[in-house]
């Protein structure tokens, strides 16, 4: 008696340790553990009831409230773990020849839509439900098209700022978009996978495994994301000539504005409108130009305006916007002014970079030059219509507001 119990504990001590949570747990344990070799008598055809099973039901199944719990501390065949895990659900299980393998491990409170993907993903497997029928087969390629709402064109940007003592050269590359996105696709493929990128179309094919084809999906949806993306920027360029100082106060200004003398932020929190009725306390204002444009993500924007022979502005723009809002702009401007008392026209030219936030104001300033202003006339030269002219500093002032424009649902009218 003895050497019998003594072999029993050593065979339960051999055995895996198994458990299941859920439905499937309520059985009773002789049936449970009853050996594969034992055939149980059917009951007649007559006495088997009638199930009718929901096909919506099954699918539902999939992500239900039921959650499981699996534990083998030795290998066992996945066949046998896959029945085990359907038991107590409306599913009948179909796996294919060549469905191999074993799975030592465990899992703990899983749906058992994630308990099959944790099983079969690393073997290679998949699953797939038809009614209630949910059948193992080996990941096989399939194929799926993407559509890629871009533009088929390269566009690219080259200025140059400064003079020979010091100078400043800008370039973005005209890039092939879809160039980038056919190398970006296909490094993310296996040695099976397969793309193509209809430009014209706007479509990319592509044919690989499953979980691949989700990479790609998601790669394909970030580009399309961020490319998509638009600020608007509204430019203002003027020139100040002022009354009674050489340069412009911007503690005034900022105390007229209601911001504090020292603002952290690398832009002014302030309309153009209100900064430039400001400005307009301390001199004269010239409005130069105020275009307003639309730009995309990482691409340029050119404005140009003046009269040829007398004075060109250039301001050139190429905005980067993050997810949170912030806005990069790689600003350029260059003023161009004919002065009839010199040979050379008189040039105001910056090149910055600058990061603010959605609405800030991007401010360009501290270009000095001197303009003659007409003065009153005084004695006998007022009699003949002469008026004198004086020397006094002017400022050129360049203002650009960023503003992100999110995408939203267009109205149709009837």
């Amino acid at each position: 008696m003895r050497i019998l119990v003594a072999a029993a504990a050593v065979l339960l001590q051999a055995m895996p340790v198994t458990r299941l949570a859920g439905p499937a747990s309520a059985q009773p344990p002789a049936a449970a553990q009853a050996p594969a070799s034992v055939q149980r008598p059917l009951p007649p055809a007559g006495g088997m009831p009638v199930t009718q099973i929901d096909p919506g039901a099954a699918a539902a199944t999939l992500d239900s409230p039921r959650r499981l719990s699996l534990a083998f501390a030795e290998p066992r065949p996945i066949q046998e773990v896959l029945r085990l895990l359907i038991a107590g659900t409306p599913f009948s299980l179909a796996i294919d020849p060549d469905v191999t393998g074993s799975f030592r491990g465990e899992l703990k409170q899983l749906t058992l839509r994630d308990a099959l993907t944790a099983l079969l993903a690393p073997l290679g497997y998949d699953f797939d439900v038809r009614g209630t029928v949910l059948r193992i087969t080996r990941n096989r390629v399939e194929t799926r098209a993407f559509d890629v709402n871009l533009l088929a064109v390269q566009r690219g940007l080259t200025r140059s700022t400064g003079g020979p003592d010091a100078s400043l050269r800008t370039t973005v590359a005209a890039e092939d978009v879809f160039a980038g996105i056919d190398d970006g696709v296909r490094a993310l493929l296996s040695e099976k996978g397969s793309a193509h990128v209809d430009r014209r179309a706007g479509l990319v094919q592509v044919t690989d495994y499953p979980e691949r084809i989700d990479r790609v999906a998601q790669y394909l949806e970030a580009v399309q994301v961020r490319s998509s993306r638009q600020v608007r920027l509204q430019a203002r360029v003027f020139e100040v000539t002022l009354k009674d100082a050489a340069a412009i106060d911007w503690r005034a200004v900022r105390a007229k504005l209601g911001l504090p003398d020292s603002v952290p932020q690398a832009g002014l929190a302030a309309d153009p409108s209100l900064l430039q009725a400001a400005l307009a306390e301390q001199g004269d204002i010239r409005v130069l130009s105020a275009p307003e444009v639309t730009a995309m993500n990482n691409e340029p924007a050119l404005m140009r305006a003046g009269t040829p022979g007398v004075s060109a502005l250039t301001l050139t723009v190429v905005p980067q916007i993050a997810a949170d809002g912030i806005v990069q702009l790689a600003v350029s401007h260059s003023w161009e002014e004919q002065d009839p008392a010199r040979k050379a026209p008189r040039v105001s030219e910056a090149d910055t970079v600058a990061r603010v936030m959605d609405g800030h104001t991007v401010l360009v300033a501290g270009l000095l030059r001197e303009v003659q202003v007409p003065v009153p006339s005084r004695g006998m030269g007022s009699l003949f219509g002469g008026q004198a002219k004086k020397t006094v500093p002017a400022e050129l002032v360049v203002l650009l507001q960023a503003i992100v424009v999110t995408p939203g649902a267009v109205s149709r009218q009837p």
